[in-house]
């Protein structure tokens, strides 16, 4: 039987697993990931926009995947050719991807494994209320230039 902290990390490694093949098989251009690390929710790391996904069930928690504007535009282009998006598209891209990436989480977990749907915002929301006590595993992804980051928290 594993421990918590075993499948901590085999969870984690699903959803490395998930952001990887999100970008090489629906973009076809590889993502570069860094090295993850643990961090306090307190003080996440947010760029532009964000999609986030609520955990519950088995597990508990949320996962989302924050990036640079000109990240979600070039997904955009790709999946629909549109050149200069306007803001909603912007914002349904940052949930799209945090939504596929969960997904595919889940199919590897089974239906205890319950996702929410998608939370999308700009910027650093006042009212956005993330667990203080847990840790945040953090994943640097770097993908045709842009930064992003994937950030888990599992009870």
């Amino acid at each position: 039987m594993k421990t918590s902290k075993e499948d901590f990390e085999a969870t984690c490694d699903l959803f490395i697993d998930s952001v990887n093949d999100y970008f090489k098989h629906l973009t076809e251009i590889d993502s570069e990931l860094k090295v993850p690390y643990l961090k306090e929710t307190k003080g996440l790391l947010l760029k532009d926009y964000t999609g986030m996904i609520g955990i519950s069930g088995s597990k508990k928690g949320f996962v989302y995947i924050s990036g640079d504007r000109g990240m979600f535009e070039d997904l955009i282009n790709i999946f629909i050719g549109i050149d200069d998006p306007v803001e909603e598209d912007v914002l349904d891209m940052a949930g799209e991807i945090s939504n596929v990436v969960a997904g595919n989480v889940r199919a590897h977990l089974g239906t205890n494994f319950m996702i929410s749907v998608p939370i999308v915002f700009q910027g650093m929301p006042d009212e956005l209320k993330i667990p203080v006590d847990v840790s945040a595993y953090v994943i640097p992804v770097k993908w045709k230039g842009h930064e992003a980051f994937v950030v888990i928290g599992l009870q």
